[in-house]
């Protein structure tokens, strides 16, 4: 995983499914509905981009996370660390 900046959209759906995981596929859909007012193909969407991404893992209709919340975000703090060194070296 390369990637681990996520939009606001993006930081939700992981917040709500690293607060309730393991989950359902068909849980998380009604969760989304309820908390994000998506429909259940925005859920599968989202849900298929985190997957992509390695943060998350969908395994017999489980939502699991692969990352914890706390490692995603030393990872983001680490790459924002690369980043502004990166910048401030040019």
């Amino acid at each position: 995983m390369e990637d681990y900046k996520l939009g606001v959209m993006e930081t939700k759906f992981a917040e709500l499914m690293w607060d309730n995981e393991p989950i359902s596929s068909g849980d998380l859909v009604k969760l989304c509905e309820k908390e994000l007012t998506w429909k259940k193909s925005t859920t599968y969407t989202m849900l298929r981009r985190l997957c992509e991404r390695g943060i998350f893992q969908n395994k017999g209709s489980s939502i699991s996370s692969l990352l914890s919340k706390q490692e995603f975000n030393a990872l983001q703090s680490e790459k924002f660390v690369e980043w502004t060194g990166t910048c401030f070296s040019l």
